[in-house]
């Protein structure tokens, strides 16, 4: 029997007791599983995606070159675009098919000319320090063997008054992971079940992001939790916008989305 979601939410001990990483490729090379992961996105793309997307726009900068780390098939960089047309973005990805199909996406959403897709470490950033007024990342740490190393080259790459914002899923004891890919992942076909719980076993858990998070000290960033799936790292910018912008989404998944905002 599943424990309830009430005692995944209340009790953290279960979460600490985390069993060990397992680590994942670094990147997704052949087709089929960037197309899986595409259709994955696009399944919550306003759900849990504009949750992030409507953080970035609310608390990132309000204009500027924003980079995006593990821009995977393109649409966090491709929503912050739209709706803030002020910006100028630049995705990097170890994965060429990611690229290219992120490349695709983002002419037909008609913001090509403000995003940039490109090949690039996440743990050797390609570009200068304090290059960007925000940097994001959103489902890439599970990826990285050192998260220490990414975390360092995003607070290099990014200005002392801009804004962060990482979120990644949260690792879970193995007893529960058969609960979170069967409910959150009910509508997965088995590659993508397969890719959901190869990435929670990848991830980290609370308590390695707390050591995270001490060991980089990024000044004014903050740990947070969205539901029972994801956790992160945040820091808004000095020059974020001063009203409040909410994406427009259904009435009947607002509530959802307010969750991973």
């Amino acid at each position: 029997m599943y424990p309830s979601l009430f005692d995944v939410t209340i009790n953290e001990e279960i979460f600490i007791m985390s069993s060990k990483r397992i680590l994942e490729p670094e990147s997704m090379e052949s087709l089929e599983e960037v197309f899986a992961y595409d259709v994955l996105t696009r399944q919550f793309l306003e759900i849990l995606h504009y949750g992030f997307v409507e953080t970035i726009l609310n608390k990132g900068d309000k204009a500027g070159k924003f980079l995006e780390v593990g821009s995977g098939t393109g649409w966090i960089s491709i929503g912050v675009a739209k709706y803030n047309p002020h910006v100028h973005i630049t995705g990097i990805d170890l994965s060429e098919n990611m690229i290219t199909v992120a490349q695709e996406n983002s002419r037909k959403e008609n913001v090509s000319d403000r995003i940039s897709f490109q090949f690039g470490s996440a743990t050797d950033i390609p570009f200068e320090n304090n290059s960007f007024d925000t940097v994001f990342c959103h489902n890439t740490l599970h990826h990285i063997p050192e998260p220490e190393k990414m975390m360092a080259e995003i607070k290099r790459v990014v200005k002392n008054d801009g804004g962060v914002f990482i979120r990644d899923l949260i690792r879970v004891p193995s007893f529960m992971i058969p609960f979170y890919v069967n409910i959150f992942g009910f509508r997965y076909n088995r590659l993508m079940k397969k890719e959901y719980e190869d990435s929670i076993k990848a991830s980290l858990s609370p308590k390695e992001w707390k050591e995270l998070f001490s060991n980089i000290q990024i000044p004014g960033a903050k740990l947070t939790k969205h539901f029972i799936t994801h956790q992160g790292m945040e820091k808004a910018s000095l020059n974020k916008r001063n009203d409040y912008f909410e994406i427009p989404t259904p009435m009947h998944l607002k509530f959802s989305k307010s969750m991973y905002v």
